[in-house]
């Protein structure tokens, strides 16, 4: 049986929002604070940072992109949840969001891939850490397009903008999945940077 109800599936998509959001918040406080490993070891005893600024670090720029990437989708998430909007309405409420949360994915996943590739044009097909950066640079590439596809106008959508816009989210968001499951051999590849 499909699922019709477009409040709860709303919901659902605020909720998996705010765990993006912590997800990458996560992800800044490690950028933030270098290895969390050894910030945890007796070994190197420091003051733990919750807030910092690190604008010569592209881990640390990347990771605080991307958080400023997930807080839009937020937004998108919880204003594509009000009722009876009109077109601009849901341009400007939900849309505007989605497209400045994907121009900073698009920009953190940039930033990410210089990282590791000591560069933008660097191919490294043996480096695990390459293909996550090349995932995650796809899966924003596709976030990017699943934007420009759910733009909303006077009328009923069309109905191939709304399946590419679909089919790009999903797309992105197994581009994510990929990367995030490549980074567990990554924890344990002996040439991986740190």
């Amino acid at each position: 049986m499909p699922l019709r109800d477009a409040r709860l599936v709303g919901q659902v998509f605020f909720v998996g929002s705010l765990f993006f959001t912590t997800a990458a918040w996560l992800q800044w406080l490690e950028a933030l604070n270098r290895d969390v490993s050894t910030a945890m070891t007796a070994d190197a005893p420091r003051v733990w940072r919750w807030f910092g600024w690190c604008p010569r670090n592209l881990g640390y720029l990347a990771s605080a992109v991307q958080l400023a990437g997930t807080l839009l989708f937020n937004f998108d998430t919880a204003d594509a949840m009000l009722g009876g909007l009109s077109w601009r309405d849901e341009d400007l409420l939900v849309w505007t969001p989605d497209m400045l949360g994907s121009i900073c994915f698009l920009v953190s996943s940039l930033l990410a891939y210089a990282e590791v590739c000591q560069g933008v044009w660097t191919l490294a097909p043996r480096s695990i850490s390459w293909w996550i950066a090349v995932l995650n640079l796809l899966g924003s590439v596709a976030f990017q397009v699943s934007a420009f596809y759910s733009f909303a106008s006077p009328g009923a959508a069309a109905p191939a903008a709304l399946f590419w816009s679909a089919f790009n989210t999903a797309a992105g968001a197994i581009c994510f999945l990929l990367a995030s499951y490549l980074m567990v051999p990554e924890l344990f590849d002996e040439e991986a940077p740190s």
